[in-house]
């Protein structure tokens, strides 16, 4: 390939659609763990927080 500019510019490189699927599905596989373990760690505080009061009224 020939050019007129005197600039270097890589080669852009697509994924495999099957790269893709799977890094898509990981993506979203790691989205719901992160959020799966910020909801337990809400849970832990609130039952360490509210967690006497709650046992005491049973």
């Amino acid at each position: 390939m020939t050019t007129t500019s005197s600039i270097r510019v890589g080669r852009r490189h697509e994924l495999p659609p099957v790269a893709a699927l799977l890094l898509a599905i990981g993506g979203n596989i790691l989205a719901v763990a992160i959020v799966a373990v910020g909801l337990a760690g809400v849970a832990v505080a609130a039952l360490a927080v509210f967690g006497p009061q709650l046992f005491a009224a049973f």
